[in-house]
């Protein structure tokens, strides 16, 4: 599903325009973006944790020469699914 497909379907929920319902949409994906970048942590109960990792520096190689390459440090975004999204993907 497309965010214009999302907020197609948020639009119809809401009984409102899909201009509208994007706005909402990117809305709240910008605030989780923000929490991500100031705690670290956006838990939507029943919904899922999206979480950072720093990931360590490390040594990697390339496959078409197979010279040894240096990875360095990053920030990685992991989400686990909560609870009721597992029951309702799984049912």
């Amino acid at each position: 599903m497309t965010r214009v497909e999302l907020a197609e379907k948020v639009g119809k929920s809401l009984k409102v325009e899909i201009k509208e319902a994007d706005k909402a949409i990117l809305a709240v994906l910008g605030e989780v973006v923000t929490g991500l970048m100031e705690d670290g942590d956006v838990i939507l109960r029943g919904f899922g944790r999206f979480t950072v990792q720093n990931k360590r520096e490390r040594v990697g190689r390339n496959p078409k020469t197979g010279e040894k390459v240096i990875i360095p440090a990053l920030k990685r975004v992991s989400f686990k699914a909560g609870k009721n999204l597992k029951g309702f993907v799984n049912c």
